[in-house]
């Protein structure tokens, strides 16, 4: 019988930043993925992102969890961080954002 062990390394963020543009309003932007080694809001605040697009403020994101197990991704739940617009809710749930962004 053939035996396959995966090693858990963490987690990995995927998701949609809110943003405050320079010179105001309200936008939203497919965020990097990035790792983090626990889920804890604290760490998930200091990692959401602009994907290098550059903007007053981060105000928020919509953030899908998922385990990493040596690359092999399960996801686990999603969930809000910060202050999310409708707008962003709406971009998010369209599911136009998954093909888009950078992928650790």
């Amino acid at each position: 019988m053939k035996t396959l062990t995966l090693i858990k390394k963490g987690y990995i963020i995927k998701g949609v930043s809110d943003l405050t543009p320079w010179g105001g309003g309200n936008a939203c932007i497919p965020m990097y993925s990035f790792a983090t080694k626990t889920i804890q809001v604290k760490e998930i605040l200091e990692g959401i992102n602009d994907a290098g697009f550059g903007v007053e403020k981060i105000n928020g994101a919509i953030c899908d969890i998922y385990e990493n197990f040596e690359g092999t991704l399960r996801w686990i739940k999603t969930i809000t961080v910060g202050k999310v617009s409708k707008h962003t809710q709406e971009f998010f749930n369209e599911d136009l954002w998954e093909n888009s962004g950078k992928e650790i």
